[in-house]
């Protein structure tokens, strides 16, 4: 049952949620902050907490630092994730004022020191009251949210990467000490284990850290490995409770008939917790890993699982979105058939397929909360938009053997009339696999909903391409695109066709950002 208490009072009071572990202090801020005029949402723990903000916007934030399990600082860090605008404020005692200052330079509003008095609630209620007022939305993006971009670009790049070294010809040892250096480097780990098990059942490691650390690990995965095999690989199993001086996290790496290995992970909790979403990309791992290795044991072509690798993790991304569901998948549906009309050879309709697939990777970096956002974007979080393009070809750049679906994806918003980014090009300057992307692109944009405006129908989306011929689009492929019957575009619109309405929204620049 949970423990979270909602004290509500006028619709437009400051949605506070508060977070402390200690029950009376906790009783204290409800009651200082409904004096105070706000509507209060009360968690025992950073992770219903963590819950809390998944599901509810809140004005302000008010975290205990030091808590069993994770701690307002990796709370903090949560919060510049999901709701980048909504100002922390961290609760501290005297030995936990250089965690406080270290929150302060991580986006963190405020601290308030223990003890503190309802007075000084009020005075902070003011100022949170105050700073709303003066903001107008056109501000710099709240501090930290960069870092949270280059956390999540870096993680996409790290599973990436990992394929690019099982291309490499490295025996099993040291694809495996190299991929767990990779993950070491991304996730940020004091420590971790990587095993794997051969068709004998004997077992060979890889390891990083502090001697005291992977021994300790090694100790808790044991205790915990027969947990860890039995979900499969199929999410990440916390193997420490709350208090631990190591925060562990380990996956099952599948095989073909049985778990193949385990990556276990671990952090010293005065370092901060594993949040959700790094335990997501720590599956990521785990899974992109079980492919690589099955492919260097049994000497299959890794290039085709590679690419169907990241396909998944691009589906599994977009199916959390209702509005975005299945994008990819249509967008390379619609783009091999103008290819296939153009007469272009079949390894040439290939590479148009899978450059369509992967156009929109750069945005698996970009924050759930611009991405979904309803209303006009600022002009900083459009940039961050528009730097999608760049983002994925960097991503896509050391595996030589997308070089071709790299410049589709880098020049998919390019328009033939040079008036597209990022780079201008104009014509037939724009690779050939992009410009027919950009048109399967525009027209499953605009013939799906979105948060901010509603899907036209087929035929005048079909319009809407032709209207485009010359100017946003190469004629050649619009005329290709024009010939497809209209039977079998409205199939290709029903898979993964989204159910969900969303509201009408007209804007400046909303096809750029549609698609």
């Amino acid at each position: 049952m949970s423990q979270g208490k909602d004290t509500m009072t006028s619709a437009s009071a400051l949605r506070v949620l508060a977070v402390d572990d200690n029950s009376s202090l906790l009783r204290f801020l409800v009651s200082a902050f409904t004096a105070s005029g706000c509507a209060v949402t009360a968690a025992p723990t950073a992770e219903e907490a963590l819950d809390r903000i998944e599901t509810d916007a809140f004005d302000l934030v008010v975290s205990d630092i030091k808590m069993p399990g994770l701690s307002g600082l990796d709370l903090l860090r949560a919060v510049k994730a999901k709701q980048p605008a909504t100002p922390v404020v961290l609760i501290t005692g005297a030995p936990s004022v250089n965690s406080a200052v270290f929150g302060l330079r991580h986006g963190a509003y405020d601290y308030l020191p223990k003890p503190f008095s309802i007075k000084e609630v009020q005075g902070m209620v003011e100022r949170v009251r105050a700073d709303r007022a003066k903001w107008n939305g056109q501000t710099p993006l709240p501090s930290g949210l960069a870092e949270e971009l280059h956390r999540r670009e870096a993680g996409v790049e790290m599973l990436l990467r990992i394929g690019d070294l099982a291309l490499q010809g490295l025996d099993p040892q040291a694809f495996m000490e190299q991929t767990l250096r990779l993950a070491t480097e991304s996730l940020k780990n004091d420590g971790g284990l990587l095993l794997l098990r051969d068709e004998h059942g004997h077992f060979t490691s890889a390891q990083t850290g502090a001697p005291a650390v992977v021994s300790e690990l090694l100790g808790l995965l044991q205790l915990g490995f027969d947990r860890v095999v039995a979900t499969g690989g199929r999410e990440a199993v916390a193997l420490t409770r709350p208090g631990h001086r190591l925060d562990v996290v380990a996956a099952a790496i599948p095989g073909v008939d049985r778990c193949m290995g385990v990556v276990c992970l671990a952090r010293l909790s005065v370092n901060g917790g594993f949040l959700p979403d790094e335990r997501d990309m720590l599956l990521g791992f785990a899974q992109t890993t079980a492919v690589a290795l099955q492919k260097l044991v049994l000497r299959e072509s890794l290039e085709r699982h590679l690419v169907d690798t990241i396909t998944a993790f691009v589906n599994a991304i977009e199916s959390k979105d209702p509005y975005l569901k299945g994008h990819s998948a249509r967008v390379a549906l619609y783009a091999v058939e103008i290819a296939s009309r153009m007469g272009l050879d079949d390894e040439t309709v290939q590479i148009v397929s899978r450059g369509a697939m992967l156009h929109d990777l750069g945005k698996l970096s970009i924050m759930d909360t611009i991405l979904r956002k309803p209303d006009r974007l600022t002009d900083e979080e459009f940039a961050i938009i528009k730097a999608h393009p760049v983002v994925g070809e960097r991503i896509l750049k050391p595996l030589t053997f997308l070089h071709r679906e790299s410049c589709a994806v880098r020049s998919h918003h390019e328009r033939f009339d040079g008036t597209g980014y990022p780079d201008g090009l104009k014509g037939e300057d724009i690779p050939l696999v992009a410009r027919i992307v950009t048109v399967a692109d525009v027209f499953d944009a605009v013939t799906s909903n979105r948060p901010y405006r509603t899907a036209l129908p087929v035929e005048a989306a079909r319009e809407e391409i032709a209207r485009g011929r010359g100017t946003h689009f190469d004629p050649q492929v619009a005329d290709a695109f024009a010939s497809i019957p209209l039977e079998r575009l409205v199939e290709i619109t029903r898979h993964y066709e989204s159910l969900v309405s969303a509201p009408l929204r007209t804007g400046e620049g909303e096809l750029a950002r549609a698609s």
